[in-house]
């Protein structure tokens, strides 16, 4: 046997503890167990030498985290992983998101709101839902909006029907006593001087 037969079984001994670890869940007493055999290798290197036990040193300050690192990707790469790691989503199911969209090119474009408006919702535009912001008042459900501007990912609409175009809701005729109180109303101002 040569003089590195001890450091160099111990501390391949070490790294593949440190593998199993990863793999294997035993509360520590592995983890505690391969970091005792690269100690001992540590420990045979210095005792012959201690060039050979700086050599042991520089190589372990490379080797365990190049082991432990290769540990966690191998370990990702087992089906025992797919129960504590969240899968990465599916494109269609990121396709939500706008920011691959440049949303300043639908300044100008109409569209309707697919909410209420109060003052945010959905509107949708040249047939994308977007989050729209009213850029003043309530805009009602299915009204048509126009893109006035883009601010932090939502785009400040206008409502194209303005209030004086809305339907005034026409009064019904007076009746008896709305008469007489609107008559009773103007005579006290009359007399007052």
């Amino acid at each position: 046997m040569t003089i590195l037969f001890w450091p160099i079984a111990f501390l391949l001994i070490g790294l593949l503890l440190m593998i199993l670890e990863v793999f294997v869940p035993s509360g520590g007493f592995i983890g505690l167990s391969a970091l005792f055999c690269v100690a001992l290798s540590l420990w045979h290197a210095f005792q012959h030498s201690t060039r050979l036990g700086a050599v042991f040193v520089l190589f372990d300050l490379a080797a365990v985290p190049l082991t432990v690192a290769l540990a966690f990707w191998l370990w990702t790469h087992t089906p025992m992983s797919n129960r504590f790691l969240l899968q990465r989503p599916a494109l269609d199911a990121s396709d939500v998101s706008h920011s691959l969209l440049n949303m300043a090119d639908v300044v100008g474009s109409e569209g309707r709101a697919l909410t209420p408006l109060r003052p945010s919702g959905h509107v949708e535009i040249e047939g994308r839902r977007y989050d729209g912001l009213a850029e003043e008042g309530l805009i009602p459900e299915g009204a048509a909006v126009r893109v006035v501007r883009v601010r932090s990912g939502e785009l400040i609409v206008r409502n194209m029907r303005r209030p004086a175009d809305a339907a005034v809701p026409s009064r019904p005729e007076s009746s008896a006593p709305d008469a007489a109180l609107t008559e009773h109303t103007a005579s006290l101002f009359e007399d007052s001087p």
